[in-house]
């Protein structure tokens, strides 16, 4: 997304296009390639406004867009207006303009999006390597706060090590450490972030966090890693121990986070599975008041649902851009592929079923809501969803990330923002 790649796409497809457009200046020449060119672009600005005009990709475009795609447009009608009356040299430069030009605006859209930075992540291959072997619980200390006696918040009895590592630690779930899944349902191997306070001797039971990113996406842990490693840095090594669970199964499919998929029991991966890989594999505080259910667009659907659904298992809940409950943004496809074709199943899997039928039940949970202040739809999500948990007991907050739409910085600056407004309930700093 960054560096030399990139950029040296965008400098070939510049200096092919100056090429090709430096010639005799004939009238035939111009009357043939002004036309292509400006076809070409006028397309471009037309695939723009049907993608968001039929919500094609369930998210607005990225700032940018347009340009990106007016200039692929005005390549290839440049390099398809080139391929008449020139020499063979002329032809090939022709041909791989009309390749990568389209190719530089992928780049740039993708540069604008924010979420998949390298050509793995837009494949949805994994290149992290496997975690390993996992710190030893210590289970005298998992009750409350994660100290012994419970007196305290963790913030005011621990103190760092002098030889404590000053960022944390990712890696995949996999082999020996893979996650079981009961239900059916075949995940993408979740990962782990396991903070600088984790990775030292005798380290402190920590909150716990559930991740999940959007769709399509995959379970990385790298803007959790980067949010949560400035929060480290602030507050003495101390974070949630996070893991990033893959709630989709691959980037086409769309489960709708709901027990009755075709794909398998998502809910009983999540919240079953994880939950006891969690309390048998890491060293967490075992009270639900420091537990957190969280995730990006699709990802914070499914969290506000789960939010909703089990209260015994999650005191919090982090909902960044979230859409307004699970499969929405894909109504058809999940209802057939979520819910078997039937309303009522995926009525009864809706997040305000829950806040009903769960009523009394959610005196001390917080959740928290972000969004981009520039992503009207998902802020109005965001609004809608907020009151809905405040009426049910919620104690709620709402932030929006400035100058951002449903792209990576809407994410990135989310989790900061939220971590930071959720850290004193998790006992990791004092209260404001």
């Amino acid at each position: 997304m960054s560096g030399p790649l990139p950029e040296a796409l965008w400098l070939l497809t510049a200096v092919i296009a100056v090429v090709l457009l430096v010639r005799d200046r004939t009238r035939l020449w111009v009357v043939t390639a002004l036309p292509a060119v400006a076809g070409g672009a006028f397309v471009g600005v037309v695939a723009v406004w049907i993608t968001d005009a039929t919500d094609a990709f369930g998210v607005p475009m990225p700032k940018g867009t347009t340009w990106w795609m007016m200039l692929a447009g005005a390549g290839i009608g440049l390099g398809i207006a080139s391929l008449w009356r020139t020499p063979v040299w002329r032809k090939a430069l022709a041909g791989l303009l009309i390749v990568v030009a389209p190719l530089s605006a992928a780049m740039g859209i993708n540069g604008g999006f924010g979420l998949t930075p390298t050509i793995a992540d837009v494949f949805g291959v994994s290149t992290l390597p496997s975690v390993g072997a996992l710190p030893t619980a210590q289970p005298t200390a998992r009750a409350h706060g994660g100290s012994a006696g419970g007196a305290q918040p963790l913030y005011l009895t621990w103190k760092a090590p002098a030889d404590m590592p000053k960022t944390g630690r990712i890696g995949t779930l996999s082999g020996a450490e893979r996650i079981p899944s009961t239900g059916g349902f075949v995940p993408r191997d979740a990962s782990i972030y396991l903070p600088p306070a984790a990775l030292v001797k005798n380290a402190p039971a920590l909150p716990f966090v559930v991740m999940m990113n959007g769709k399509p996406g995959s379970p990385t842990p790298r803007f959790i890693e980067a949010a949560l490693n400035k929060q480290a840095a602030a507050h003495h090594g101390l974070a949630p121990i996070v893991i990033v669970a893959d709630q989709l199964g691959t980037p086409l499919q769309q489960p709708a986070c709901s027990p009755y998929s075709k794909y398998g029991n998502v809910s009983e991966y999540v919240n079953t599975d994880i939950v006891r890989y969690a309390r048998t594999h890491l060293n967490i505080i075992e009270d639900p008041r420091y537990w957190t259910i969280a995730g990006y667009s699709d990802g914070g659907a499914c969290a506000l649902k789960w939010a909703t659904q089990y209260p015994k298992i999650w005191g919090n809940m982090i909902s960044i851009s979230g859409d307004r409950y699970p499969g929405a943004s894909e109504p058809a496809t999940s209802l057939r592929d979520g819910f078997r074709g039937s309303t009522t199943l995926e009525l009864s899997q809706r997040p305000a079923t829950f806040v009903k039928r769960n009523a009394g039940q959610f005196a001390g949970h917080v959740a928290l809501f972000t969004s981009g202040s520039l992503d009207a739809r998902f802020s109005g999500y965001a609004r809608s969803n907020a009151q809905m948990l405040q009426a049910g007991g919620f104690t709620t907050t709402l932030m929006q990330v400035r100058g951002a739409t449903h792209v990576g910085t809407a994410l990135s600056g989310g989790l900061t923002g939220a971590f930071t407004q959720l850290y004193p309930a998790l006992g990791l700093a004092p209260r404001r």
